[in-house]
């Protein structure tokens, strides 16, 4: 997962939130996933006054396992549970 490409589309309405579909790396967990982007966005919005922000993902992956996971930024973490009961 590149932090950077992140970075790059963090352009987003924070007060809607947003979903992204990140390929997880082989070894990383789900957790290691969020906290990354987490980071990542904090940094780039801390400027605008955020100091906190909630993210999530949809589903854990093993760490043995590479694929896509869905991320819930801001306000579209209240959808996790939609996006969960949906077919895989």
């Amino acid at each position: 997962m590149s932090v950077n490409n992140a970075q790059k589309s963090a352009r987003f309405n924070l007060t809607e939130g947003t979903v992204w579909a990140v390929d997880k790396p082989l070894g990383w967990t789900s957790f290691q996933v969020v906290k990354k982007l987490r980071s990542a966005l904090l940094a780039r919005v801390r400027h605008a006054g955020v100091r906190k922000l909630k993210v999530g993902h949809a589903g854990t992956l093993d760490p043995l396992a590479s694929g896509v996971m869905l991320i819930c930024v801001g306000r579209a973490t209240k959808n996790i549970d939609i996006l969960q009961s949906g077919v895989k």
